[in-house]
């Protein structure tokens, strides 16, 4: 038998700054038939010296786990022993008002239909520094769940999805669902909890609408192992399956490297696999994550071993690595600077791939600049940006070895993960074409001149779905013609795409001129979906842009694996015309494999032994 009242889960993890106020906002309760089961979440911080004193209450049941297990079973913990019949939650960043439980208690009490009730919220709506906007709402704050703040349910058997079984930001999913079919949700209709804004709440981590994703999640929680992911109600990455062929330890070959990842792995991080398979070394010091898809360690495959930023130098000492790799985008290069200016000895090399001119406006220009200039190997993204980078480095500083490769090539398994789709137009006749990302360049009407030619556009990008301006002006333009795809995984890159005819690259006009000094990003770049059409063996279609120098035209063009245009005219021409995508799409599958991590990791191994015997040859 239950006694009356609540028992309150305050889940906590490093928020030891926050949980007196919040523990404190409990003990003023006008309501005070309760008892209060805190977790300490494997929290590293000071969290259980604030509370010592809290503690001799017997009111408080402490539970601690030694590392971090994630909400979902840090909230079962508690329920397991909780002892009311009303089950509501204290965030140990949140608090109460002094009538809260009371208000919330009146309103279940009202009938046995209502399993759930919950409060009106406070809450700062301006993610601005320095700006306080305070806003309230009586039910649901619009883009969000219900908060766990506001509040509080009947005590049923339901437990929470815990992270062995999936990870989301949705409440929804991860809990209220599974009270819909034991009664009604009712609101009370009074304001009596504050919500705080801060950036390392749960959602900031977790949800990439709210700035965070799987690799914040994955950092700031230390997940170690593989989890299922859930970024939007129709896109789960799922690790177990995608890294299951990179799980096995491999044994160091006699010549082997050890290789210090510093920074981060952006796309397809797996293919540091390929070092392992190749018997080298890895170890890694990371950033933390800028981007959802700055990858960092703990890494959920191979066998990376991190070093804690809080010692990396003593660290860097007794593993003497024998060279640094340091990469890849933004959110890089303060580490690697850090790195490269500690003059640890041992040769470092510096791979940028993403956003030279974010990095100007971030005020990080001069630390991207100076690892160019003073690193002992230099890798660039392709041959144009090299030269653009020249612009910027005094030749005269020093002459070291170079490479040029494109810095998140996927690794060769996704390439051999399924086998070549029959085409959707030998079904219908028309042309089919694939979006895989953003659809960058592409008007309405020029979607709708590739209509009237029966020319399909299929989009692979989840803000589309839920983006209904986008998708509302591209099927009013094209109805029959603009067709929304879920996201698909890397396992299913080559079945899937490979039934089109085509895909899209960013298509943009230029405006430098052949003039290097005026080029912009656009012009410099490689986007990531060029490896996932590799993968799938189609055409690529982009922007001809003669006249001016660009990147992307180089790479693709000297392979032959492009259809060129300047008028949405030229390009129906050229897709109708099925021998010149027969032989475009040879070409692709021709030069498939060089998109793959895999086919130059030997080389790249080569460019580090060049580095490492330069080096040494200038200490002589």
């Amino acid at each position: 038998m239950r006694h009356t009242g609540f028992s309150i889960i305050m889940p906590t993890y490093n928020q030891a700054a926050f949980i007196r106020r919040a523990i404190a906002s409990l003990q003023r309760q006008t309501y005070s038939e309760w008892e209060l089961i805190i977790v300490n979440d494997g929290s590293t911080d000071d969290t259980e010296l604030y509370i010592s004193d809290y503690l001799q209450s017997l009111k408080i049941i402490y539970i601690r786990n030694e590392e971090n297990t994630g909400l979902g079973h840090a909230v079962n913990q508690a329920l397991e022993q909780a002892n009311y019949e009303y089950i509501a939650y204290l965030p140990s960043d949140d608090y109460y008002d002094d009538t809260h439980l009371e208000t919330l208690k009146a309103k279940l009490d009202e009938s046995t239909d209502i399993v759930l009730a919950f409060s009106g919220v406070r809450y700062d709506a301006s993610e601005a520094p320095g700006i306080l906007a305070y806003q309230s709402t009586y039910g649901i704050r619009m883009d969000y769940n219900l908060l766990m703040v506001q509040t509080a349910h009947r005590n049923t058997s339901d437990r929470w999805t815990e992270r062995e079984e999936c990870v989301s930001e949705d409440l929804f999913f991860t809990f209220w669902r599974k009270l819909t079919d034991k009664g009604i949700f009712v609101p009370t209709k009074q304001v009596t909890c504050e919500w705080t804004n801060h950036p390392n709440q749960r959602h900031k981590i977790t949800g990439e609408q709210y700035g965070g994703g799987l690799n914040k999640y994955r950092q700031y929680y230390q997940v170690k192992h593989p989890i299922r992911f859930r970024t939007t109600h129709y896109k789960t990455i799922s690790e177990p399956e995608i890294y299951a062929p990179y799980r096995k330890e491999i044994l160091p070959c006699k010549d082997s490297l050890k290789i210090l990842l510093v920074g981060e792995l952006a796309y397809n991080p797996e293919r540091m696999y390929a070092f392992e398979e190749a018997g080298h070394q890895l170890y890694g010091l990371w950033a933390k994550p800028r981007f959802c898809y700055s990858t960092v360690g703990p890494l959920p495959f191979g066998h990376i071993k991190d070093i804690p930023y809080e010692c990396w130098q003593e660290r860097i000492c007794e593993i003497r690595p024998d060279i640094i790799y340091a990469q890849l985008s933004t959110g890089a290069i303060d580490i690697a600077y850090e790195v490269l200016k500690a003059n640890m000895g041992i040769p470092f090399v510096w791979h940028f791939k993403e956003g030279p001119h974010e990095a100007m406006k971030a005020g990080l220009w001069d630390k991207l600049i100076d690892l160019y200039t003073y690193a002992d190997g230099r890798i660039y993204l392709n041959d144009v940006i090299k030269d653009w980078f020249q612009l910027f480095i005094p030749n005269y500083v020093k002459s070291v070895p170079t490479y040029v490769l494109d810095g998140d090539l996927p690794k060769a398994d996704c390439f051999y993960s399924g086998t070549f789709a029959e085409k959707l137009s030998a079904t219908d006749g028309a042309v089919h074409t694939v979006v895989t990302g953003r659809m960058i360049g592409l008007s309405p009407g020029e979607l709708r001149a590739l209509a009237d030619a029966n020319i399909h556009v299929h989009v692979y990008n989840e803000n589309y779905i839920s983006d209904s301006l986008v998708m509302s002006k591209f099927h009013k333009a094209a109805p029959d013609h603009f067709h929304i795809h879920n996201h698909c995984s890397q396992l299913q890159w080559v079945n899937e795409f490979s039934k089109y005819d085509a895909g899209w690259l960013h298509s943009y006009d230029s405006f430098n001129e052949k003039n290097l000094l005026r080029a912009n990003w656009s012009d410099l770049n490689l986007p990531a979906r060029i490896n996932t059409l590799a993968a799938a063996g189609i055409p690529m279609i982009l922007k001809l842009n003669e006249n001016h120098v660009t990147a992307m035209r180089e790479y693709v063009g000297k392979r032959g694996m492009g259809i060129f245009y300047n008028t949405i005219h030229e390009l129906i021409s050229q897709l109708k015309n099925r021998s010149v995508i027969s032989q475009t799409e040879h070409n692709v599958r021709s030069h498939r494999m060089e998109f793959t991590f895999d086919y130059h990791v030997p080389d790249l191994i080569c460019f580090f032994r060049e580095v490492i015997e330069t080096v040494n040859r200038n200490r002589k």
